[in-house]
């Protein structure tokens, strides 16, 4: 039987005494994603509040998985994750597929915004596989409520794909209609793209080659390869 005087000193406390205080993971991940401001940052966790991230991102600092970095010139400030947080990154990869495994991704969308969801969705778009000129493409919920019914994808040569939140004024080349839980489902492999845009449950209104080729720019999630296991 364990001395439970050692586990005072177990190496898996020490790593939760860090990792454990709500949001940590979550602040970690969206920077593995590429966020480093605090704007995106927040973002990618919409139910933090910027009070409370401000906080664990000092405590990141302190706790060397974090440095804040400073423009001199433009004042913009970035966070970046340091070779303690790079680490982790298989750990966390792990912790996902577990709970890809062994709970309900589908339980999870009753609680998420789509506003999270599209904003990592954009990480998601292969640009090498869109037309050379700037793409815009409406992704709408019909079921959802104002302020997370509507988004617009933004794809412009030689930058990063963009959401917008409110209509920016460009032409629309492709309508993207779907329920959220449908595509969420699609996104992490628990149903086939091909077979919801054929029952309608997705439906795809506009440039015919952007609609042909949804397959080859709308990257799945990696853990979408745990249904084949």
């Amino acid at each position: 039987m364990p001395n439970p005087n050692n586990m005072l000193f177990c190496p898996i406390n020490m790593a939760c005494e860090v990792l454990q205080p709500r949001w940590t993971i979550h602040i970690l991940t969206e920077m593995r994603w590429g966020s480093t401001r605090f704007n995106d940052i927040r973002r990618g966790i919409p139910g933090i509040s910027p009070t409370l991230l401000t906080k664990r991102l000092k405590t990141l600092q302190s706790q060397g998985l974090v440095k804040r970095v400073e423009n001199t010139v433009s004042g913009s400030i970035d966070y970046l994750r340091t070779d303690a947080a790079i680490e982790l990154d298989p750990i966390i990869t792990e912790l996902g597929k577990w709970a890809y495994r062994n709970t309900s991704i589908q339980d999870h969308t009753r609680i998420t915004k789509p506003s999270a969801f599209v904003w990592n969705l954009r990480l998601c778009i292969d640009s090498s596989a869109l037309p050379n000129r700037r793409v815009v493409m409406k992704l709408s919920f019909p079921e959802q409520g104002e302020g997370e019914k509507d988004f617009w994808i933004m794809n412009r040569p030689g930058q990063d794909v963009d959401v917008c939140f409110l209509d920016p004024g460009f032409d629309v080349d492709l309508y993207i209609t779907s329920e959220f839980d449908t595509l969420v489902s699609v996104f992490f492999g628990y149903s086939q793209l091909s077979h919801e845009i054929a029952n309608e449950h997705i439906c795809l209104i506009g440039e015919t080659v952007l609609a042909r080729t949804i397959d080859q720019w709308l990257i799945l999630s990696s853990y979408a390869r745990e249904v084949a296991i």
